[in-house]
């Protein structure tokens, strides 16, 4: 028979021991919410950060001392040259005058004269190779001392000399008129204005010689000026630092005194 269960005997919950939850150390994380004093500290550290970056690199650029352009006598001097020109032109035409006037010299055509003569080739064409030349040797020697004008002129002679005779054999030849080497190199008239061209270049050499020495003066004294005004500077002025190496680096967050 069975027993019949007594009603007072209720479950005991308490007495009843549930499964035991285990949780490691390590799986515990604990979150702190950011209270008003570590917000305002990181705001600040963050501001001060800020502030000190364009502070922390210096950089000083040291401009490049430009010394003084050296001035030229190139330009001047092909105007003297081109001016040389005219004169080699008046006195060559002045030269042959005389010499036909005196009849020491054969005229270009039997039945022609000083007219003739400016209009012919045998005129315009030393003057065309004169000018040519003496520009060419000026633009070399721009500031060169006279001597050097004067063993210049000799280089203008064998322009003026062969270029003639080249150009007067083209010339001739095209007119239909043909005449030897020998007979064109023999010419009064190109050895007269070889003669010319070498006398007028040597003294209108003279006359760049003299402003080229003008122009190395100045340029001289413009030197000179340059290295005392950096002397006077100092030799921090005298030299130029790349800007990389004079940048100085503070620590961030530092300030200045």
């Amino acid at each position: 028979m069975a027993q019949a269960q007594d009603p007072s005997e209720k479950p005991n919950a308490a007495a009843e021991t549930p499964d035991e939850i285990v949780i490691d150390d390590d799986e515990i994380v604990v979150e702190e919410a950011p209270t008003g004093a570590s917000a305002t500290a990181t705001a600040t550290l963050t501001d001060e950060k800020t502030e000190s970056t364009p502070g922390s690199e210096r950089v000083v650029y040291v401009a490049t001392p430009v010394p003084p352009k050296l001035r030229s006598n190139r330009v001047v001097g092909s105007l003297l040259a081109l001016l040389g020109a005219v004169v080699f032109a008046v006195v060559y035409a002045l030269i042959v005058a005389l010499l036909l006037q005196l009849g020491l010299l054969p005229k270009v055509n039997p039945e022609s004269g000083f007219g003739e003569f400016i209009q012919d080739a045998v005129f315009w064409v030393p003057v065309l190779f004169f000018a040519i030349g003496f520009v060419l040797v000026v633009l070399l020697l721009n500031r060169a001392a006279w001597w050097l004008h004067v063993l210049g002129s000799l280089l203008v002679a064998l322009i003026v000399y062969f270029g003639s005779i080249a150009m007067l054999l083209l010339v001739t030849g095209i007119a239909g008129d043909q005449k030897s080497f020998v007979s064109v190199a023999t010419s009064a008239y190109v050895l007269i204005a070889t003669f010319t061209a070498r006398e007028v270049s040597i003294w209108i050499g003279f006359l760049i010689a003299l402003r080229g020495g003008r122009v190395k003066e100045l340029n001289k004294a413009a030197r000179e000026a340059f290295d005392s005004e950096q002397a006077a500077k100092g030799p921090a002025h005298s030299t130029a630092t790349p800007a990389s190496s004079t940048a100085a680096k503070a620590p961030d967050g530092a300030t200045s005194a």
